[in-house]
């Protein structure tokens, strides 16, 4: 990164404008030309710019500061515990914001992309993003991996997932020209396995969740171990190598008890479910789901999408006095909770105490109102489960021009299920 970008970086930060930097030392062209780096000031100049930025772009700094710089991205890397990733933030940042090493600086700033995603601050990681990309072109190699690995990040955390996995293909291309570790080239196969799996990429999400297994392996990160496990086990599931799938979900299992990631448990038998279910093993999948519902420190919505789950398959099995129990139990939790926040949960529950009772008028009127909410919020895969089930309905009760439109929808909904 030249003298230039680095003092449109600072300036852009201090909410400066070319105007306010330049007065009274060089002209606002000048300035425009030593900060898109058409010119090399001289260094009287640049005394002058950083004095008034606050900054000494000839210092580097102490081994200290670079040290502490080091163990917090480190931190970002490894650790799901926020609040130390947010007190350890709080400690550096006073000298991080003012240190002298500029290239250590704006690893720092890129760094800080990913930071604001860890606590959820989704709104800063954009500002951040949108500050740092005027001068994202004059990165160096490894400035540059972490501000397309963070890029990703972003896209990831709101579901924007082609635009993810972009980003995180041109980290992964650009990381060979790095002298990066080895734990962070194994974080990114992860992340692109994760991302791979998410967009029904089965084979790429396979080879990289096996990239990064090996070095989870070798280096004893059984949690990380647990995590590939899964995203191999949903890839075998997906290509109807069932038997394989199993193999991986009792070794995350095993994994995810082994280190008392209570998470890692539930997911586990989500996926065991729904691998169960997809076989027609009703028993089996409704075991696996129960476990869910036993945890009662899950979060709710996890529970209560587990209780869907099984009042599907009872009603799959035609057990439909065990499939209303389960709607009553449903709706019970709603009552004490609230359904404002779970209202997509709230109509599931509706529709099949309607279709249940035989209430056929409230079920109907009930999946015309459900299906528009989620065709606003792209639930393909709720919104083919009832648009087929509001199909059917029609098809019993002749009103076959209805169906044809609902099915018509349906089709529609998997069809972009199979393009994420």
């Amino acid at each position: 990164m030249n003298v230039g970008s680095i003092i449109k970086l600072h300036r852009i930060q201090q909410n400066l404008t070319q105007e306010e930097l330049a007065d009274g030392i060089i002209s606002t062209s000048y300035l425009s030309k030593i900060e898109n780096g058409k010119i090399e000031p001289h260094e009287d100049v640049i005394k002058l710019l950083s004095a008034r930025l606050g900054i000494d772009l000839t210092s580097q700094a102490d081994a200290n500061i670079k040290k502490k710089c080091e163990d917090w991205f480190h931190l970002l890397l490894t650790s799901k515990d926020t609040d130390l990733i947010k007190k350890t933030y709080e400690e550096i940042f006073p000298i991080a914001e003012n240190m002298q090493d500029m290239e250590l600086s704006v690893l720092w700033k890129i760094h800080l992309v990913r930071y604001y995603l860890k606590i959820e601050a989704y709104d800063l990681a954009k500002q951040q993003i949108d500050k740092l990309r005027e001068i994202s072109s004059t990165f160096n190699p490894i400035q540059k991996y972490y501000w397309l690995k963070f890029n990703g990040n972003y896209y990831s955390m709101i579901n924007q997932q082609q635009n993810a996995l972009q980003y995180y293909t041109l980290a992964d291309n650009i990381s060979i020209q790095t002298n990066i570790s080895e734990e962070e080239k194994a974080d990114l196969s992860y992340t692109l396995s994760v991302t791979c799996s998410k967009l029904r990429l089965t084979s790429e999400a396979q080879n990289y969740a096996a990239k990064a297994l090996e070095y989870y392996k070798q280096n004893y990160h059984f949690e990380r171990c647990a995590e590939c496990h899964i995203i191999l086990g949903i890839s075998s599931r997906r290509i109807r190598q069932y038997d394989k799938a199993i193999q991986n979900y009792q070794l995350a299992q095993k994994l995810a008890e082994l280190t008392k990631r209570k998470d890692l448990i539930r997911l586990v038998h989500q996926n065991l479910g729904h691998l169960h279910s997809v076989q027609n093993n009703r028993e089996e999948a409704i075991s696996h789901y129960a476990e869910i519902i036993k945890e009662e420190t899950s979060h709710f919505e996890v529970r209560l999408l587990a209780l869907i789950s099984i009042i599907e398959e009872y009603y799959k099995s035609s057990h439909y006095e065990k499939a209303l129990g389960k709607v009553m139990q449903g709706l019970g939790w709603l009552d004490k909770i609230g359904k404002d926040n779970y209202l997509i949960f709230y109509y599931e529950l509706t529709v099949y105490k309607f279709l249940l009772n035989e209430e056929y008028e409230e079920f109907e009127k009930t999946l015309l109102d459900f299906i528009p909410i989620l065709k606003q919020q792209k639930d393909y895969a709720r919104l083919t489960t009832y648009t087929e089930m509001l199909g059917d309905f029609y098809v019993e009760n002749h009103k076959y021009k209805l169906a044809t439109i609902y099915f018509k929808v349906a089709i529609e909904s998997y069809n972009k299920i199979i393009e994420i």
